[in-house]
C-alpha cells in the first residue's frame, strides 16, 4: 500500500517507501521527518490532495538532522513562512555549521540523483546550500508541543543511531515516532544495527521505546507498524539483530580478521534496501563506524 495512509483520525503517513513524512493534524498540522528533496513533489501533491495548504502547517520536526531525514523542509520553510522548525537542542551547533550544512545538501544531491537514475523520482528542487538552517523549538526530554484540538506531541530521547535523535510520542492515539531509533528495516523481515553514535545508548533507547508500548510505530523509512503486538515483536527483532551483529563481529575479531575485512564482511551481509542507494564508499564508511562502535563496547 502506497501513501498517502490514514493511521488514525489525526495522522496520515505521507511521502514514499522509503521515506516517510507523517503529516499531524490538531487546530493546526504539523510535519515529522522531512525525508530527501527528491520527494518533495510528490508530498506537495499528496498535501494538494489531502486539500491541506502548506501554509495550514504550523511546525516542521526534524527526529534528526541526518540529511534523509530533513530535505523536503527547505522548500516547504519557503511555502509556509510561518512553520516553526522543532528539534533537538543538540542541534543547535549542527544548524548553525555551514561546513556541516554543505555536506547535508552534498549527500542529498547525491541521493536525489541516484533516485533519479533508478526512475524512483523524475524531478526535484534545485537546492543550495544554507549558511545556517533554523532552530525555533529546541527540545529537550519530555518537551511538549501542543497543536490543539486534544493533539499533543510529548518528545524524548533515544540517541544511539545519533546523538540527537528524538521519538515523538502522541499519547492520546498511542502513537511513538522513531525515526531511526529502532535500527533500520527492510520489509518484509530483514533487520540490521544501526548504531553510528553508540551501541550502549542505542539498546536504551530500545528498552525507552518499549516502556512506553506504543500502539503504533512510525518509522523514518518503511512506514509504520501497527498493533501493540506487531510493535513488540519488531522492537524484539530490533534488539536481537543487535546481539546477532555483536557475535558476528566478535567472532571475526577472535578469528584475527582485520578491521577492514569486518567492516567488509559487514557491508556485504547488512547491506540491502535503502543503504544500496548510497555511494558504496559512504556505505562501507557508515558500516565501519558501526564495527568501531561495537569494538569500543567490548574493549575489543
Amino acid at each position: 500500500m502506497q501513501p498517502p495512509i490514514p493511521l488514525t483520525k489525526n495522522i496520515t503517513l505521507l511521502g514514499t517507501e522509503q521515506f516517510n513524512l507523517y503529516l499531524i493534524k490538531g487546530e493546526t498540522y504539523a510535519v515529522i521527518e522531512g525525508g530527501v528533496s527528491g520527494i518533495t513533489y510528490p508530498f506537495l501533491k499528496q498535501l494538494a490532495d489531502l486539500d491541506v495548504p502548506p501554509e495550514a502547517i504550523s511546525h516542521l520536526i526534524v527526529l534528526h538532522s541526518h540529511f534523509d531525514h530533513m530535505m523536503v523542509f527547505p522548500t516547504l520553510m519557503e511555502r509556509s513562512p510561518r512553520a516553526r522548525i522543532v528539534s533537538s537542542e543538540a542541534n543547535r551547533a549542527t544548524f548553525s555549521s555551514e561546513k556541516i550544512l554543505s555536506k547535508i545538501f552534498s549527500s542529498d544531491r547525491q541521493m536525489t540523483s541516484t533516485l533519479k537514475e533508478k526512475g524512483l523520482v523524475s524531478e526535484a528542487p534545485d537546492l543550495h546550500p544554507m549558511s545556517s538552517f533554523p532552530l525555533d523549538l529546541p527540545l529537550r526530554e519530555d518537551s511538549i508541543l501542543d497543536l490543539g484540538a486534544g493533539v499533543k506531541i510529548r518528545f524524548t530521547e533515544i540517541p544511539g543511531h545519533s546523538p540527537d535523535c528524538m521519538g515523538a510520542f502522541v499519547e492520546e492515539e498511542g502513537v511513538l515516532f522513531c525515526s531511526d531509533g529502532s535500527g533500520f528495516y527492510t520489509p518484509p523481515d530483514f533487520f540490521r544495527p544501526n548504531y553510528w553514535f553508540r551501541l550502549e545508548a542505542a539498546e536504551k533507547s530500545l528498552e525507552k521505546m518499549k516502556a512506553i508500548d506504543p500502539r503504533i510505530l512510525c518509522r523514518g523509512h518503511y512506514g509504520a507498524v501497527s498493533g501493540r503486538a506487531e510493535v513488540r515483536r519488531h522492537l524484539a527483532m530490533a534488539r536481537q539483530c543487535i546481539e546477532n551483529s555483536n557475535a558476528f563481529i566478535l567472532e571475526k575479531v577472535r578469528g584475527g580478521e582485520s578491521i577492514d575485512k569486518i567492516t567488509e564482511a559487514v557491508t556485504e551481509n547488512f547491506s540491502k534496501g535503502l543503504l544500496e542507494l548510497l555511494p558504496p564508499q559512504e556505505n562501507y564508511r557508515l558500516w565501519g563506524l558501526l564495527v568501531r562502535r561495537t569494538l569500543e563496547y567490548f574493549g575489543a
